[in-house]
């Protein structure tokens, strides 16, 4: 299993992420590269608590610059960063732990028996560019065939060094020496991915087999649109993947969101409490993302701008 033990505890969620670039493709553009990231950053007060929601992406190309002075500034008011899981060698145990349990198939079953010549070919050269051997994963799951062939497809060159918003701020917080906490456990994203029943896992996996032509496309677009700091349009992209897919939708974001709710309002209960707030940028918009929550629960929730200077409402009409 050495492709998973090379991802570490981002396993699960690298590929969460990824799993948004490997959908239908979806309309929209983004903004072009090579143009200065400015990603969204809300603020979200109680009282005298302060709790900053940012929507990171979890893989970005290496050296990718995505810190503005606000943001900056956010982190660096910030005691406490909050995130969705954690990284570290206890989260690497589980994961492998998890692995051994739910990412094996039976002794009498392999990839190679389950895809057609055509499909496994496929499957193989994809991981032979990105440096891996077939062979070591023909007794993978559909599931766990599909993290790695997802990863391996789209960061095929970088798989030592995926990293992504999130772990810069990660990085910032234990350097300067600040509370990280969690909203989830490495087990409980790696389950999201172990949904459904064999025949479902292998129908997916060969689903995206057939995908993989158009996911770098889809990839840049929500790259540039996130960066582009319009979460409306990065919305209209999601959408757009989930398309006649709500049951995924509802258990990849939306459940996940009414989850985090109540360790959100025990943050903003925290009187003289800051607090950054890092998810996938996927947890942002949309009818049930937390925005939408949070001003549904009466919560102060504004759109902080480029400067700190200018803030906008995220609630109400026309927000």
């Amino acid at each position: 299993m050495r492709g998973p033990r090379r991802l570490g505890a981002r396993l699960a969620r690298v590929l969460l992420g990824s799993l948004l670039a490997l959908g239908p493709q979806a309309a929209g553009a983004g903004e072009a590269a090579g143009q200065k990231a400015h990603p969204a950053l809300w603020r979200v007060q109680h009282g005298t608590s302060t709790v900053y929601l940012f929507g990171s992406l979890h893989v970005l190309p290496q050296g990718y610059g995505w810190t503005t002075p606000i943001i900056e500034s956010a982190m660096q008011a910030s005691n406490v960063f909050i995130f969705e899981v954690p990284v570290d060698d206890a989260a690497l145990k589980d994961e492998k732990q998890f692995i051994a349990e739910n990412g094996l198939l039976s002794k009498r079953q392999t990839l190679r028996g389950l895809l057609t010549p055509t499909e496994f070919q496929t499957y193989s050269a994809v991981l032979r560019r990105a440096g891996l051997h077939p062979n070591e994963f023909e007794l993978f799951r559909p599931w766990l065939a599909a993290v790695v062939l997802g990863l391996a497809y789209l960061h095929g060159d970088d798989l030592n060094s995926l990293r992504g918003a999130d772990d810069d701020l990660m990085d910032f917080a234990r350097a300067h020496g600040r509370q990280l906490l969690y909203l989830e456990s490495v087990r409980d994203q790696m389950q999201l991915l172990n949904t459904g029943d064999a025949n479902s896992q292998l129908k997916a996996l060969k689903s995206l087999i057939y995908a993989l032509p158009r996911s770098r496309a889809q990839e840049v677009a929500l790259r540039d649109t996130w960066a582009s700091g319009d979460f409306r349009a990065f919305t209209d992209l999601l959408a757009g993947y989930f398309d006649g897919r709500p049951e995924a939708e509802d258990f990849l974001i939306d459940r996940r969101n009414v989850n985090w709710m109540p360790e959100i309002d025990g943050f903003l209960a925290r009187p003289g409490t800051t607090a950054m707030i890092t998810v996938g940028a996927a947890h942002i918009g949309g009818r049930k993302g937390l925005l939408s929550l949070l001003c549904a629960q009466g919560y102060s929730v504004e759109r902080v701008g480029d400067t700190g200077e200018e803030t906008r409402s995220a609630c109400g009409p026309g927000a």
